[in-house]
């Protein structure tokens, strides 16, 4: 009760105080716009109100695209005009809904996730557009699909694999002949360039990828929506197979490590160019909320991926070349890793959404776009003129035996 009180008192003297600065800045030119204007009209043209707030930092708190939104809403009497009064309600209520503490708890819950992939001050800034942003509609339930989808085919392939000599294992078993596999012996069939990532070298893989795939994946979706998020997962897992038909052309290829790798790039990415912003005041304070912020802090976030990308890749890379030679069935490649987290970088940055976008970063959305084009034409290109590549197996697919 004794915090709900000083919360009340802090909010009335808060509205009190906001209310007498735009008497004291905004009604004095309201006043002079009325008597220079129309004396019968019961207001100021919008259009004119607009021009003066964007020019007095009235509203500087409040997202562009939801200025003109909401002075439409408080225009009571829908005759293009705003009077006072009506400003004076509008001005207040805004402030009053983009506060924090006046959250429901699921829009508390919306920015806490949000928080992970958008640095703080953005979404102070900004927090009626994120909150906007994200209205079930329709849920994030690509990244969950995909996730369901993956741990489908692995039951079922688990199963058909028991009593084989391929049987899964915590770091070992996959099919071979599955016709999603990559198998660098039938590249002609392309699809396996996307559905590699549907196959998983034992339970542990598949463990890693879905862990990290769904924390990730879960608060990026929420903010920048399913096909986004599809577009980047899916061009990292293409990137993620052409990276490696390049680099270990006699391998094969399983996992949804460049799809996984490349939401990683795309964190990592917004991390570093908000580096400053993603502080979150790390080193004020004590007790639960200073872990929070250490947790939450960009160096922290950094430092949690590597170490979970350096253990991944190095356990991919030791058992790469820890089978005997001559075992091309049971060597799986690791470039994907690689691939998928640079596409991530540069796709990331091209594809998810910013609601802050400042000139030099078009710059750099072309500059990583070309960049991702010629990539991807070398890797194209390399795939059919390449003469080191395995004999093509032109036998029927597919068949356990």
């Amino acid at each position: 009760m004794a915090k709900s009180g000083v919360k009340s008192s802090s909010t009335r003297r808060e509205v009190r105080e906001l209310k007498d600065f735009l008497a004291e800045n905004v009604k004095p030119w309201f006043d002079q716009e009325a008597q220079h204007g129309d004396p019968e009209a019961p207001g100021i043209p919008m259009r004119e109100i607009r021009h003066h707030l964007d020019q007095t930092g009235v509203m500087d708190r409040i997202p562009d695209s939801s200025k003109q939104r909401m002075i439409e809403r408080y225009d009571l009497n829908q005759d293009g005009l705003l009077s006072y009064p009506e400003f004076e309600s509008l001005i207040v209520n805004e402030r009053q809904r983009l506060d924090v503490h006046k959250l429901t708890g699921y829009q508390k819950f919306v920015l806490g996730l949000v928080s992970t992939v958008v640095p703080e001050s953005a979404v102070k800034k900004s927090l009626e557009s994120y909150i906007e942003a994200y209205d079930c509609k329709p849920p994030p339930l690509f990244i969950i699909f995909v996730s369901l989808l993956e741990i489908i085919i692995f039951i079922v392939y688990a199963v058909e694999l028991k009593d084989t000599q391929y049987a899964v294992t915590a770091a070992s078993g996959f099919p071979p002949y599955s016709p999603l596999i990559y198998n660098p012996f039938r590249r002609y069939e392309v699809w396996r360039y996307l559905t590699y990532m549907c196959i998983h070298v034992g339970y542990t893989h598949l463990i890693f990828n879905l862990v990290f795939q769904l924390i990730l994946g879960i608060p990026l979706e929420m903010v920048h929506k399913w096909w986004r998020m599809m577009i980047v997962y899916f061009l990292g897992v293409i990137a993620g197979s052409l990276a490696h038909s390049v680099t270990d052309p006699s391998s094969f290829l399983a996992g949804a490590s460049g799809g996984c790798y490349a939401l990683i790039g795309a964190h990592v990415a917004a991390i570093i160019m908000n580096w400053e912003e993603m502080q979150h005041k790390w080193m004020e304070g004590a007790g639960f909320k200073a872990v929070v912020r250490i947790i939450l802090s960009a160096p922290v976030r950094l430092l949690v991926i590597f170490v979970f990308a350096a253990t991944d890749t190095g356990l991919a890379i030791w058992k790469r070349y820890s089978e005997e030679e001559g075992m091309d069935e049971r060597r799986v490649g690791y470039a994907a890793h690689f691939g998928g987290a640079l596409a991530g970088v540069l796709v990331g940055s091209i594809a998810l959404k910013n609601l802050d976008k400042k000139p030099w970063e078009v710059i750099l959305w072309w500059v990583f776009l070309v960049i991702y084009l010629l990539l991807v034409a070398f890797a194209v290109f390399w795939n059919g003129l390449y003469p080191g590549f395995p004999e093509t197996d032109w036998e029927p697919c597919c068949s356990s035996s």
